[in-house]
């Protein structure tokens, strides 16, 4: 890749996140990039505070299209179908789960994502040993908290 194409690729992502930020999109729970021609969406794309409504996110979309080197826009969204239908925009919400609900903690930008701040230096050993304390500690409270069967 040249030095104009990888500028132009990071000017293009700057760009694309001034669209999101002025249309109040939470940046934590959507992960994006230009490769190519073409911007990639994934994630859940929702606001902080209220829900997007299908217009809005066809005026991102149409933003977002009409920026410079932008060609194509793919919509992974856990929460909308968003595609292009000749001079419009087909945006339907859906109901899939989000990856963290089914277990993909390795996505990022979903709403699993959380910051842990770690107050003390530990070695890897000891917190594994905690944690195999706590989960067997779990496992006996619940054994305890059941009823056998009749």
């Amino acid at each position: 890749m040249q030095q104009d194409e990888q500028v132009s690729r990071y000017e293009v992502n700057r760009n694309v996140r001034m669209v999101l930020i002025r249309h109040d999109a939470d940046l934590t729970r959507i992960d994006y990039s230009f490769i190519g021609n073409t911007v990639y969406f994934y994630g859940d794309l929702v606001k902080p505070t209220i829900d997007f409504t299908a217009q809005e996110i066809e005026v991102l979309a149409r933003e977002i299209s009409a920026l410079p080197h932008v060609r194509e826009i793919q919509f992974h969204f856990n929460n909308w179908t968003v595609a292009s239908a000749g001079d419009s925009w087909q945006v339907i919400r859906t109901k899939k789960k989000s990856a963290a609900s089914v277990g993909a903690a390795y996505q990022a930008g979903t709403s699993g994502d959380s910051t842990i701040v770690v107050e003390k230096a530990e070695k890897l050993i000891n917190v594994l040993k905690d944690i195999e304390k706590a989960s067997k500690k779990e496992k006996e409270e619940t054994v305890i908290g059941s009823v056998p069967p009749k």
